[in-house]
């Protein structure tokens, strides 16, 4: 089952990696904070920036609470496994199964990447593709001049508000993106009424690029919309044209897929340079 730790906002990825460092595995199955890809416009294209879901969260996945319990009494600062008192002592509870199934819909590896939608002249939504596709029915407002969606449904105990980064057909394409629009569509037209979620993203089984880059190199994302720093490629897919690069963030690093044609190895900009 999936818990709750709630802890002082701003560190959640420290008690996290303290976690996952120095407490028994044999306790847990994986502890993350979800994340999510914000989009801010710079010369009216899209860049992104990885942010927190819920600011003073993370999760806990074990069959264990209570030891989970005791473990954390340990952790440098405040952390609380949520539960509640009655008249056999402490109970934790877990999350309830719609808030699990929607955090495994909507989160690749921890994060929640950004969606595409369009609408026709009169503002109505026509088309959506990505984490946002299943959730049409609970957004509240649109803002496609900053580039966000704002979802408003019940999770961990109230009516909580929700930020889904927004993409447009005007900012660099993303190749994942793109394969969740294609299918979408393809859905669309035939009828058909499928999921289009994070676990349609493949992160690609390719070794070799054309250009020379490998799984192991550091590439620079050219396009500026994941920064000017180096990123580790974990993996390069040939068929997708695509490579998935390690982003870091908080000390952790967060697998991103990026175009081939929107990256350069680090040894070609040198001597370029």
């Amino acid at each position: 089952m999936w818990y709750v730790i709630q802890t002082v906002n701003g560190e959640e990825q420290q008690v996290c990696t303290w976690i996952n460092q120095r407490m028994d595995r044999a306790l847990f199955r994986r502890c993350f904070v979800p994340l999510y890809e914000d989009v801010w416009r710079k010369e009216g294209i899209g860049n992104i920036s990885i942010r927190k879901m819920f600011g003073g969260y993370l999760f806990i996945e074990t069959d264990r609470p209570e030891d989970i319990y005791e473990e954390l009494r340990k952790v440098p600062g405040l952390t609380i496994l949520l539960s509640e008192e009655d008249q056999t002592g402490k109970r934790f509870w877990p999350i309830h199964r719609e808030e699990e199934e929607f955090l495994d819909n909507v989160l690749w590896d921890g994060l929640m990447r950004v969606s595409y939608i369009e609408r026709n002249a009169n503002g109505r939504i026509t088309f959506v593709a990505g984490p946002l596709a299943d959730y049409q029915e609970y957004i509240v407002k649109i803002d496609l001049p900053h580039r966000r969606a704002i979802v408003e449904m019940p999770f961990l105990g109230k009516k909580r508000r929700l930020k889904f980064g927004l993409w447009s057909s005007k900012d660099p394409a993303i190749p994942w993106l793109e394969e969740a629009k294609k299918r979408r569509l393809e859905k669309k037209n035939s009828g058909h009424s499928g999921t289009d979620t994070q676990k349609e993203v493949s992160t690609g089984q390719g070794y070799l690029h054309e250009g020379g880059i490998t799984e192991g190199d550091y590439v620079v994302n050219t396009t500026g919309i994941y920064g000017d720093g180096l990123l580790k490629v974990i993996s390069v897919d040939e068929k997708c044209r695509s490579v998935t690069a390690a982003v870091p963030l908080f000390g952790e690093l967060i697998p991103v897929q990026m175009s081939m044609d929107d990256v350069e190895k680090e040894e070609r900009r040198k001597m370029e340079e």
